[in-house]
């Protein structure tokens, strides 16, 4: 019997692709944060480094309520209220673990009635400030990492859940899973064991 059913955000339950290139989007600094994609993804720096670097691209004495209102203007896919109301109806819960930022993931957690989520941080000082550097929770690379974590948590075996991304960053969540689902974009994205879906609430019909 599933009893969780975990999702990943940007270009899962979300149109928009990622969080931190919108804000990048927003500033004009989206080639910088590719520049430091390809070190994070060649391996030349951490993804607590690369947070670093993707805030540092940004204005200075950025507040909290100013990124807010940037991310504020997501897209909920159209079917991601059916397929979490379809899940809670066959008795599953779910949760989203996101390599994306904390603000976002709650507030898509709120709007769903998502009560588990986990997302990398930003800081801010006790005036609303944004700091330079974030809080590491899930790296995309090791996603899997923070997924069983929430598990443990949850006291939940991960051969009782199913797992739904989009991405190469994804694989290792998605094979954590007893069951992996793959949202195909233009691209796609191979992994051994994993069903390839059109739409999320095609997830319902193997339940």
């Amino acid at each position: 019997m599933i009893l969780l059913a975990a999702f990943d955000l940007d270009g899962t339950l979300l149109e928009d692709d990622s969080s931190w290139a919108a804000i990048h989007r927003h500033f004009g600094t989206p080639e910088r944060g590719a520049a430091s994609l390809k070190l994070y993804t060649a391996g030349r720096i951490d993804y607590r480094e690369f947070m670093r670097r993707d805030i540092s691209c940004w204005p200075r004495g950025l507040t909290k309520r100013e990124i807010e209102g940037i991310l504020a203007g997501y897209r909920l896919r159209t079917e991601a209220p059916a397929v979490v109301r379809g899940l809670r109806e066959r008795g599953i819960d779910v949760a989203i673990v996101t390599s994306g930022i904390d603000i976002l993931a709650e507030n898509v957690a709120e709007d769903l009635g998502i009560e588990h989520w986990v997302a990398n941080g930003l800081k801010f000082d006790s005036m609303g400030i944004l700091q330079r550097t974030g809080v590491g929770r899930v790296d995309p690379r090791r996603k899997d990492v923070a997924y069983l974590r929430l598990l443990e948590s949850l006291r939940i075996s991960s051969n009782r859940t199913i797992a739904v991304g989009d991405t190469i960053y994804d694989r290792s969540f998605l094979r954590s899973a007893r069951m992996g689902f793959i949202l195909d974009h233009s691209k796609r994205l191979e992994v051994p064991g994993a069903y390839h879906i059109r739409k999320l609430t095609d997830i319902l019909a193997f339940l």
